[in-house]
């Protein structure tokens, strides 16, 4: 599998973007309800994720490209999805340290996300937890499922912390879902040229995807030093800087901004948003 390119995770885009959830549990409802309820909504790739179980797809009956996974509890106190290609090749023992789980699996290219960050009223990672890991790939910035639960389902305020920190870490958009009900149609877009789990794992990867909640992105990247990004439907577009700075902001559906007019700022990123609670977040761009 590729890196990310910071300076542009899009510049490996295809033609189609994918919708897909990758933090899934089947505690409240079968497997097959929960594949169907996905199915229905449009979802093109799904990863089950029950806790300190890896996933095992055989004789599912489905159109869904699944992913393999599993939600590891970390000495009971934090939670951290782990996806890959090979269900033999997911790496899982109980009470080891969350670095060294993080270590052994990105051996075997695994993804490692660090899951609602702001989960609970003790927040689930602090900013100097999150700081201290390496290696991982990246964060939930929003779970649709802590919106019903104690903290915020949003972690984009840490994830500027991090990014401002040099802590150079993906957004993750997912729901987080235990029953048929929790089901929604927010999730990681992957810009793919064909429908694999190979080519749909590369992108999430390497970070060519944006988290949808809403706001349709049509075409996003860099030529030079500008960054744009073209909707369907955002009423408003956002650029983010460096620590969560609001660097410029454009009433319509799409938008661009210079690195040469921001120079202080290492990095960008945008939020598109639409009507009512609609918002997509692409992946950051550093300058360098």
């Amino acid at each position: 599998m590729g890196n990310v390119n910071w300076k542009n995770p899009y510049e490996n885009k295809g033609n189609s973007w994918l919708k897909g959830n990758l933090h899934t549990h089947t505690e409240g409802s079968p497997l097959k309800d929960m594949v169907k309820e996905y199915e229905k909504r449009g979802f093109v790739f799904l990863a089950i994720t029950d806790h300190g179980i890896i996933s095992d797809y055989t004789g599912l009956d489905t159109k869904l490209i699944m992913i393999q996974g599993i939600e590891i509890d970390i000495i009971r106190q934090k939670h951290m999805c782990v996806l890959g290609l090979n269900r033999d090749k997911i790496f899982y023992k109980k009470d080891l340290s969350i670095q060294n789980l993080i270590d052994n699996n990105k051996k075997e290219d695994n993804l490692c996300i660090l899951n609602h960050p702001d989960w609970e009223l003790k927040e689930h990672y602090c900013f100097d937890e999150l700081n201290t890991y390496e290696k991982y790939d990246g964060i939930e910035i929003y779970n649709k499922l802590i919106e019903d639960l104690d903290g915020s389902p949003l972690s984009t305020a840490k994830w500027d912390r991090l990014l401002a920190h040099g802590k150079k870490v993906l957004g993750f958009v997912n729901h987080d879902a235990h029953r048929v009900n929790d089901v929604s149609d927010c999730g990681n877009m992957a810009s793919v040229s064909k429908a694999d789990p190979v080519t749909i794992f590369e992108a999430l990867k390497t970070g060519c995807f944006y988290g949808y909640h809403g706001v349709e992105i049509i075409d996003i990247g860099r030529k030079k030093d500008t960054l744009y990004v073209n909707t369907k439907n955002a009423e408003l577009i956002r650029f983010i800087g460096f620590g969560g700075k609001h660097l410029k902001k454009v009433k319509g559906k799409e938008a661009e901004i210079n690195f040469e007019k921001v120079k202080s700022h290492v990095y960008i990123r945008i939020e598109c948003l639409g009507i009512g609670e609609e918002i997509s977040w692409s992946q950051p761009f550093f300058r360098e």
